[in-house]
């Protein structure tokens, strides 16, 4: 969508939500070789490691990623990795109003990650950000795509019905809107000549866990 539609243009499109800055590491290094090779897309970290300003040489350096806070708010990535308090930041202080100012009314995505941890007021915090998002950036929440994932959670038809009206209480849509992508670990037989003395202990675990189900949103 965003090679397509966005190609060489400032503003952010989709916004990377991590509860935590740890996780939004490995992300990175896929985002950035996928970048690197489609060309015409950006992308930056915002949270409370970024420095304030590079020099240039640097700069060009790190490209397609946005190294310094200066460059998100001058010229914001179509893709912006960050975490809630952050986002938090950016809505209200003023330094980062070029960055809302920049993407006003392009913003498409919205990708959270580890959604089995919103439970209780943690939950409606979120809510309230989402909608908050939505009003600061500019745009109508119907035209926004949401991609949400969670560690297992139930299966089931009630399973999936109750995941879908909390998503949709969580992001402000209807649940009709909402598909609940499930998967399923794919069982690999040890090679012949693995040996190790409990193999028949170790592969009814390797079953055990493989056949669990696994649930994304």
């Amino acid at each position: 969508d965003l090679y397509e539609n966005c190609q060489n243009d400032t503003g952010v499109r989709a916004i990377f939500l991590y509860p935590l800055n740890a996780l939004i590491g490995s992300q990175k290094k896929r985002m950035d070789a996928w970048v690197r090779a489609l060309e015409g897309l950006t992308y930056a970290v915002y949270n409370g490691n970024t420095d304030e300003q590079h020099n240039a040489r640097y700069i060009n350096e790190h490209l397609p990623e946005l190294v310094s806070r200066k460059q998100i708010r001058d010229t914001p990535p179509q893709i912006l990795f960050t975490n809630p308090s952050m986002l938090e930041y950016i809505l209200v202080r003023d330094k980062d109003v070029p960055l809302l100012e920049n993407s006003k009314g392009k913003l498409r995505w919205i990708l959270l990650d580890e959604a089995h941890t919103l439970v209780g007021s943690s939950a409606s915090e979120m809510a309230l950000l989402i909608r908050r998002v939505v009003d600061a950036f500019q745009v109508d929440i119907k035209d926004l795509r949401f991609a949400i994932t969670s560690a297992t959670v139930g299966t089931g038809e009630e399973s999936e019905n109750s995941l879908k009206v909390f998503m949709a209480n969580l992001c402000g849509i209807e649940a009709s809107q909402i598909e609940v992508i499930t998967s399923k670990r794919e069982f690999k037989e040890l090679p012949n000549d693995f040996v190790i003395d409990n193999k028949e202990e170790v592969v009814e675990k390797k079953k055990k866990i493989y056949n669990s189900d696994a649930l994304s949103l």
